[in-house]
């Protein structure tokens, strides 16, 4: 299993809508690529400071070139949504992680 992961730092100002925007759309732009099989939408509790939040959207794939396709083909694109909506209030990194094992309690 791989991860593509991304990290979003939000401005307090524009949060609210933030997290209305990535679940109406953001979502369902990554969704259309049909490359990854889910996602998952967290909140970093670990790294808030006085100007906002920080968010990760965890894409999932069993694929791992599909994590190469949706940087070459679908990244810059998504990414000129976010920066087209919100400026400089999100900033973001992006991780791709491979699921090594599971181990349940």
């Amino acid at each position: 299993m791989y991860i593509y992961a991304e990290s979003f730092h939000v401005e307090f100002s524009i949060e609210k809508d933030w997290i209305h925007w990535v679940k109406e759309n953001l979502i369902s732009e990554l969704y259309q690529t049909n490359l990854f099989t889910k996602a998952i939408f967290c909140k970093v509790l670990s790294h808030q400071d006085e100007s906002g939040n920080t968010y990760s959207i965890q894409c999932f794939t069993n694929v791992k070139e599909n994590l190469s396709l949706f940087q070459t083909q679908h990244s810059d694109r998504i990414h000129q949504l976010i920066f087209k909506k919100f400026g400089a209030k999100v900033l973001f990194f992006t991780s791709e992680i491979e699921l090594l094992e599971t181990f349940k309690f």
